[in-house]
């Protein structure tokens, strides 16, 4: 999803005003694996994988260009290993467009980069403090375990996402975009084989950067990035 589509849905649902951080919240947390991370950080220059870890801390500032003020968190800078975690304020139509925004940017540039990630975005009760670094919840094992299973470069939405995207969009009004723009639906790689999912839609990766990922892994593990080239093209006829 450009950023033209997503300013053109946040005109449509306009933000509420920003209540005080909770840290107790039913909220969308989006959470990433940055596949390899010990060899990435032997067989990448150090810049490009400062570059990277930047960039998922900096999205603020690409949130704010488009929403304002930002209601997405993400870990701080310091506390950045092989794992990400993005957090939203609350369940809000607002908060779903953000963090969908938000882990686009990072998915992108990390396969811009050379450095995939995978992972998954889920909703529930989910404790985020950011102060002493404590989060626990079932969404943040909900997304722990898709991620893992995934087969592929990607993002995807488990179902408590899918039923939130099915009850938005009929509640929508005749000519409201729908709220899973940003998404598509797909046969997904899985380690146990392909199911239908909601996928982040990727498409400001070039065939040839997703071709220069086979450069780093042999056997198995090129697997991902058959998957990979494979959605990619399905979600870019």
């Amino acid at each position: 999803m450009s950023i033209y589509e997503l300013a053109a849905i946040k005109r449509m649902h306009p933000a509420t005003k920003i209540e005080p951080w909770k840290i107790d919240n039913v909220r969308f947390i989006g959470f990433m694996d940055i596949m390899g991370f010990k060899d990435l950080v032997a067989r990448k220059s150090h810049e490009d994988v400062k570059y990277m870890l930047n960039t998922m801390v900096s999205l603020n500032k690409s949130l704010e260009s488009v929403f304002g003020k930002p209601r997405v968190k993400v870990e701080d800078r310091e506390k950045l290993e092989s794992r990400i975690r993005s957090v939203t304020q609350d369940d809000s139509l607002e908060d779903f467009i953000q963090i969908s925004f938000a882990l686009s940017i990072f998915q992108e540039a990390s396969l811009q980069r050379g450095a995939p990630t995978k992972g998954a975005i889920s909703l529930g009760m989910l404790t985020a403090d950011f102060d002493n670094s404590i989060f626990f919840g079932q969404p943040l094992i909900d997304a722990y375990l898709l991620q893992d299973q995934l087969k592929y470069y990607g993002i995807v939405a488990d179902n408590k996402v899918e039923e939130y995207i099915i009850d938005k969009n009929r509640k929508l009004i005749p000519n409201e975009p729908k709220v899973d723009r940003a998404f598509i639906k797909l046969k997904t790689p899985f380690k146990s084989g392909s199911v239908m999912h909601y996928n982040l839609h990727l498409d400001s990766v070039s065939a040839e950067q997703l071709e220069d990922l086979y450069k780093s892994v042999s056997g198995e593990p090129r697997r991902y990035v058959d998957n990979t080239i494979e959605m990619f093209k399905l979600m870019n006829p």
